[in-house]
């Protein structure tokens, strides 16, 4: 049975990438853009994720990034209602974000998780509160090392196409430090989405996550992103604990921006 009680974005969000071609960083980080997935296990629909992107105004390449996973309300034994938001900076070519904040919704109440990260300190301070309303978590981590959060790591995919190597990702997921195992690879390749007619030339990655996430997702993923400026996220495989799952690109506003054809 699906895990339900766990605290991180949907890994779907995992669904990294990588090109040939280094594309500019603005097309990943896109003011107004719109990304609505729908989540399968096998036939059964189990729900939805949707990502959204905005340009914070009179701050130079900031960004505030938005994700609503919602499980589908007409299977029981399967409760997610997350929202996340991640104040994200485009620094020296790098996804830096500074601020990552969850909600988690249950019988009408929400648990809030709060990752401030402070790097002239070099200190994250990390806070919980329940859905009582008392902290559970309050901490400080001393590092350096930059992290990405449940959220960012979306974006640091994307960003991330000039590579053709295997990279360990540090990311904090449930108050902890974690890392994720990314395979990124060159190679172009096709892909088949429900919403468009035809083979969409894209980029495939496989990697392993070190971690339990939203709808019990650890272990192996795959997926593949759009071959063009904008990456997107078109389609991914997840491991949960209950098997496999797919994630597929339902609907996008992204400019002008259309499937590029294989």
């Amino acid at each position: 049975m699906l895990s339900i009680y766990k605290n991180t974005v949907l890994t779907l969000v995992l669904l990294l990438l990588l090109s040939s071609k280094t594309f500019p960083q603005t097309e990943v980080l896109y003011g107004g853009e719109e990304l609505y997935y729908e989540v399968n296990y096998s036939f059964i629909n189990i729900g939805w994720a949707k990502f959204t992107t905005e340009k914070i105004t009179g701050q130079t390449e900031r960004y505030i990034c938005r994700a609503k996973l919602k499980s589908n309300n007409s299977l029981p034994l399967i409760d997610v209602d997350f929202d996340f938001i991640s104040e994200i900076e485009i620094k020296n070519g790098k996804i830096v974000p500074h601020k990552f904040t969850s909600y988690q919704y249950k019988d009408g109440k929400k648990s809030t998780e709060v990752y401030d990260f402070l790097y002239d300190s070099a200190l994250i301070n990390i806070k919980r509160t329940g859905y009582d309303g008392r902290v559970e978590i309050d901490k400080k981590l001393r590092t350096s090392t930059v992290f990405q959060d449940g959220l960012s790591i979306f974006y640091f995919a994307r960003a991330n196409t000039n590579k053709d190597i295997s990279e360990y990702v540090p990311v904090l997921m449930q108050t902890d430090t974690s890392l994720m195992k990314i395979d990124f690879s060159a190679k172009r390749t096709d892909v088949e989405i429900g919403e468009f007619e035809g083979d969409i030339a894209s980029v495939y990655l496989e990697g392993f996550s070190y971690f339990t996430a939203v709808f019990g997702l650890t272990g192996e993923f795959s997926g593949w992103f759009s071959y063009d400026k904008a990456r997107i996220p078109l389609k991914a495989k997840l491991q949960v604990e209950i098997g496999s799952i797919t994630l597929e690109l339902k609907s996008w506003k992204h400019g002008n921006w259309q499937p590029p054809k294989f």
